[in-house]
C-alpha cells in the first residue's frame, strides 16, 4: 500500500507559524502595538494566502496525492501478482471483474482505455492496441496538479510581500513632512512603522514562496515517479506495448492457421474415410448375400433336377429324358441369368475402383498441397523471428537515445532553474 507524505501539513505548519509571528509583532511587539494600519495589511495579506494556499492543496496537491498514493499500491499488486502468474495478468484481470483503482479518476480513466481496447479487438485491425500511457499518464497528473497554475502561485506569494512592502513604504511617506527639524522628528516614527510593514511583508511572502515551491515540487516528482513505475509494472507484467504484442499477434495467427491446417486436414481425412467406409461395407455385404442367393438358387435347382430326373426314370426312358431336356434348358437359362448378373456386378466393381484411384490422386494432390504450405508458413515464420530480433534491437537502441535525451532535457531544466532547486531533500 502506497504511503502519503504530509507535504501539505508543511503549509499549514508555515502558515501557522508566520500567524503566530504576525500576532507577536503586532500584539506584544511594544514598537508596532496598537498599529492598525499594520494590522490591516497583515490581515488583507494573510486572507488572500490562505485563500491561494486553501484552492492549491484541495483542488490540486490532495487529488495528486490520492492519486500518487493508489498507483503506488496497484504497482505493488501487479508486482504481487506476477510472481505467481505464468503470463501476462490482462486475461486474469478482464475475468475476475473487480476495480482496479479506487480513486475516481484513475477508475474512469481505466475503464476508458478498458472500453477502447475491446473496440480495437472487434475490428480487423488485430495487430494495433490503444496504450495505457494515454489514459494514465503523465497528461493525467498535469492536468489533476493544474501545472501551469500552480507554476505561478511561487511568483504570486513573492509578488505579494513585495506589494505589502510598497504599500508599508507608501503609507509611510504619507506622514512624512519635509518642513522643519522638529517636523522632520517627528515624521521619522510613521516612516519607521511603515518601512517595517514593508519589511515584514517581503518576510512573510518569501517564506510563503520558499515552502510552498518545495511543497509543489515534492508533490509533483511522487507523482511523476508514481505514474512511471505503474507504466513500467503495467506494460510489462499486464499488456505488452503495441509494437511487440503485435509482432506477438501476428506470430499467434500464424500457428493458429497452422493449427487450423493441420485440423482440417485431419478432419478431411476422417470425414473421407467416415464415408467411404460404410460405402465399401454395404457393398460387401451385397456381394455376401447375392453369392449365398445364388448358391441356394442353384441348388435348388439342381435338387429339383433331381427329383424329377428320378420321377421320370420310373415311369419310362422317353418322357423321363424329355423332361430331363426341359428341366436342363431351364437351368442352363438360369445360368445364364446369373452370368449376365455377375459380369453387371463386375462391371460395376470395376467403376467403383477407378473411382477409388481418382480420389487417391486427389488425396495425394491435398496431401502435397498441406505440406508445401506448412514450408511456406515455417520459413514465414522464420522471417518473422528475424524481423522480431531487428526490431526488439531497434527497440533498445531508441530506449537509450530517449534515456539519454532525457537525462540532457533534466540537466538543461536544472541549469536553466538553479533558484528552483530544493532546498530540503
Amino acid at each position: 500500500m502506497g504511503r502519503k507524505r504530509g507535504y501539505e501539513f508543511l503549509l499549514l505548519l508555515t502558515y501557522i507559524a508566520m500567524s503566530a509571528v504576525c500576532i507577536y509583532l503586532q500584539f506584544f511587539s511594544t514598537s508596532q502595538t496598537g498599529d492598525l494600519t499594520n494590522l490591516i495589511v497583515n490581515v488583507v495579506m494573510f486572507v488572500i494566502v490562505a485563500a491561494i494556499l486553501t484552492s492549491a492543496t484541495v483542488g490540486s496537491l490532495i487529488p495528486v496525492a490520492n492519486i500518487s498514493a493508489d498507483l503506488v499500491r496497484v504497482t505493488e499488486k501487479i508486482e504481487s501478482d506476477a510472481k505467481h502468474a505464468h503470463s501476462f495478468l490482462w486475461e486474469k484481470y478482464s475475468e475476475e471483474n473487480s476495480e482496479l483503482f479506487e480513486d475516481n479518476r484513475l477508475r474512469n480513466r481505466y475503464r476508458d482505455y478498458q472500453y477502447e481496447l475491446e473496440r480495437i479487438v472487434h475490428t480487423d485491425k488485430t495487430y494495433y492496441k490503444c496504450d495505457i500511457a494515454d489514459y494514465i499518464g503523465f497528461d493525467l497528473i498535469d492536468t489533476v496538479i493544474h501545472r501551469e497554475r500552480l507554476n505561478q502561485v511561487a511568483g504570486v506569494m513573492t509578488g505579494l510581500g513585495i506589494l505589502g512592502t510598497f504599500v508599508g513604504l507608501s503609507l509611510g511617506l504619507q506622514g512624512f513632512n519635509t518642513g522643519t527639524t522638529a517636523e522632520i522628528t517627528n515624521s521619522i516614527a510613521p516612516l519607521m512603522s511603515g518601512i517595517k510593514v514593508a519589511f515584514h511583508t517581503s518576510i512573510y511572502g518569501m517564506v510563503f514562496s520558499l515552502v510552498f515551491n518545495y511543497v509543489y515540487k515534492r508533490r509533483l516528482d511522487d507523482a511523476e515517479m508514481a505514474v512511471r513505475g505503474f507504466l513500467s509494472a503495467y506494460k510489462k507484467y499486464v499488456m505488452p506495448d503495441t509494437a511487440t504484442d503485435g509482432i506477438n499477434r501476428l506470430m499467434e495467427l500464424q500457428q493458429q492457421q497452422t493449427e487450423a491446417i493441420q485440423k482440417l486436414s485431419s478432419q478431411f481425412t476422417e470425414g473421407l474415410r467416415d464415408m467411404l467406409e460404410p460405402e465399401f461395407e454395404h457393398f460387401d455385404e451385397t456381394l455376401d448375400k447375392f453369392a449365398r442367393m445364388t448358391t441356394r438358387n442353384q441348388m435348388d435347382q439342381l435338387g429339383r433336377i433331381v427329383d424329377m430326373y428320378v420321377a421320370e426314370m420310373n415311369k419310362s426312358l422317353g418322357s423321363s429324358f424329355t423332361n430331363m431336356a426341359k428341366v436342363t434348358n431351364q437351368s442352363l437359362t438360369m445360368q445364364e441369368t446369373n452370368h449376365l448378373h455377375m459380369k453387371e456386378i463386375l462391371d460395376k466393381n470395376a467403376a467403383t475402383a477407378e473411382s477409388m484411384n481418382k480420389v487417391a490422386l486427389q488425396m495425394k494432390g491435398v496431401a502435397d498441397a498441406i505440406s508445401s504450405y506448412s514450408e511456406n508458413v515455417h520459413r514465414l515464420e522464420k522471417e518473422v523471428e528475424k524481423e522480431a530480433e531487428l526490431l526488439k534491437k531497434q527497440n533498445e537502441s531508441s530506449r537509450k537515445i530517449l534515456d539519454g535525451a532525457m537525462q540532457y532535457m533534466e540537466a538543461l531544466e536544472n541549469a536553466r532553474n538553479p533558484q528552483q532547486r530544493n532546498p530540503v531533500e
